[in-house]
């Protein structure tokens, strides 16, 4: 038995010594090849797996990317290509996963490049880009783009030195059927490709992708402006007519390109300016529009550009709610308003103050949580009657959608959760404005990577994960001791988060 072990095991390292010494041979074989081919170059990096092989030359200054194959015992050069490699960027190496899956990374002022090709139905074709970039503080950036089934798909990553994610963001993805004969590795040119910029910017995408990505959805409407948001893409077109809009553009799986369009902008508006670089210019406003529901888009964001008003005049805006600058910090007043809607919206009646947008405000069916002890919370119950069971109990300030009267009750909606309050403990219409709000604010618990809000107090459906510790939040109630009912002004969210995820911050 020893014996037959002892055969087996020379057996094997034969084997691994008869691979290694086939795969010298290719590798020298295939680059006196390439030499051939290419007499003014000298191969910088190799790499095979079984019958391929992949290069890079270098002539000390052009980089020529190539890949061989062994068919029948023989080696052919299949492909070359000197615009695979960006100019002033170096390969450092080279790696075939498998015979059909290629990977090569570059280095440049201290970011990573790693490309990924893949060979599918007798054909290579790039399939998509990630950069890595380390921080002083030892985090590491990562940013990824790939292209399937016609579309550009970006996410970022943020992780510490230990590569524990701490946030992940996933972009809309972009139309970009114009990509698909320009992915083939014998046609590729890197410096052509749409990278995302990995510094600020209002869109990760560039001008001309955008102008692309815009003449594929609108393709009799001329392109003036746009950008690539995380949770929609916006362009800026000129219809036939001569009319100016604003269209959100979203993708759903099910139903492909949902497109909601703007009623025609007042003459003479523009798009971007300054800090200001994803909104609408009108007048002396720079308005920005938003997602308010999977359905609609709105404006979302108003700033006065009058000198006069020294830059005070910003405020925000929500389904029903809007949010201005106050001396001690932020104000929010709820009621509908008529600028939820850019398929409906007067443009000329957008309002230049906080003030106006409150005076704006439709509070008719609405009604704020006021409690004369403002420490007390008022249930939210199941049932028109004391002892019936509470969803949660409120803090001052909580805004409700007033759905029915019935004696001492109103049957109310928060943020779509339906139930019973006590009207004695509701101020209705405008003088709910008044009404101080003491929503506590918690922030994530640093220590943790994921804090999920879900769509009930039940740990089950997740509606969003924070996963980076400084995005704070507003309590509007507790329930059972456990949960938090929790607003997420900034990105006008609300949802159910655990209470062991959450604290009181640091002041």
């Amino acid at each position: 038995m020893k014996r037959r072990m002892r055969l087996v095991k020379m057996g094997a390292l034969c084997l691994v010594c008869l691979w290694l010494m086939n795969g010298a041979q290719a590798e020298e074989h295939v680059k006196s090849l390439l030499q051939s081919i290419y007499p003014a170059h000298m191969v910088t990096v190799f790499d095979q797996c079984g019958g391929t092989a992949a290069a890079v030359l270098t002539d000390g200054t052009d980089q020529v990317l190539c890949l061989a194959e062994e068919t029948n015992g023989a080696w052919e050069v299949v492909l070359s290509n000197p615009a695979v490699v960006e100019p002033d960027r170096e390969v450092r190496s080279l790696l075939l996963d498998t015979e059909e899956t290629l990977f090569w990374n570059t280095l440049d002022s201290g970011r990573m490049d790693t490309w990924h090709a893949s060979k599918t139905d007798g054909t290579w074709r790039v399939t998509g880009w990630m950069a890595m970039e380390t921080h002083a503080n030892g985090n590491i950036s990562e940013y990824h783009l790939g292209y399937e089934n016609g579309r550009l798909h970006y996410s970022t990553y943020l992780c510490d030195e230990n590569e524990n994610i701490q946030s992940y963001n996933a972009y809309e993805p972009v139309p970009a059927a114009w990509l698909e004969d320009k992915l083939t590795l014998d046609a590729f040119d890197a410096a052509q490709f749409p990278k995302p910029a990995t510094y600020y910017t209002h869109s990760w995408l560039s001008e001309e992708a955008t102008a692309l990505a815009a003449a594929e959805l609108f393709p009799q409407d001329t392109f003036l402006d746009g950008c690539a948001n995380q949770d929609h893409l916006e362009f800026f077109l000129q219809r036939p007519n001569g009319d100016l809009v604003i269209a959100s553009c979203r993708y759903e799986e099910n139903a492909g390109w949902r497109i909601v369009l703007s009623t025609p902008l007042p003459e003479g508006t523009t798009y971007g300016f300054e800090n200001f670089s994803s909104s609408l210019v009108i007048g002396d406003l720079l308005v920005s529009i938003g997602r308010v529901d999977d359905k609609t888009c709105g404006v979302t964001f108003i700033y006065n550009d009058d000198p006069q008003t020294q830059g005070e005049r910003m405020f925000s805006l929500g389904r029903s709610w809007v949010c201005g600058e106050v001396p001690n910090g932020y104000e929010n007043c709820f009621g509908d308003h008529p600028w939820d809607d850019i398929t409906v919206i007067d443009w000329t009646s957008l309002p230049h103050t906080f003030e106006e947008a409150v005076a704006a405000l439709d509070t008719s069916s609405w009604a704020v949580v006021s409690n004369p002890n403002p420490q007390d919370r008022l249930h939210l119950r199941v049932k028109p009657e004391r002892g019936a069971k509470s969803l949660g109990k409120y803090y001052n300030g909580t805004p409700v959608q007033v759905l029915e009267q019935k004696g001492d009750w109103a049957k109310v909606s928060i943020f779509g959760v339906e139930g019973w309050m006590m009207k004695e403990y509701l101020a209705f219409g405008d003088a709910g404005h008044a009404v101080e709000a003491v929503f506590p604010s918690r922030m994530a618990v640093a220590e943790q990577t994921d804090h999920y809000v879900y769509a009930s107090p039940e740990a089950e459906k997740v509606i969003a994960n924070y996963q980076h510790e400084e995005h704070g939040m507003l309590v509007l109630g507790i329930v059972d001791e456990e949960w938090y009912h929790a607003w997420f002004p900034e990105d006008d969210l609300t949802g159910y988060v655990l209470q062991s995820d959450w604290w009181e911050g640091n002041g």
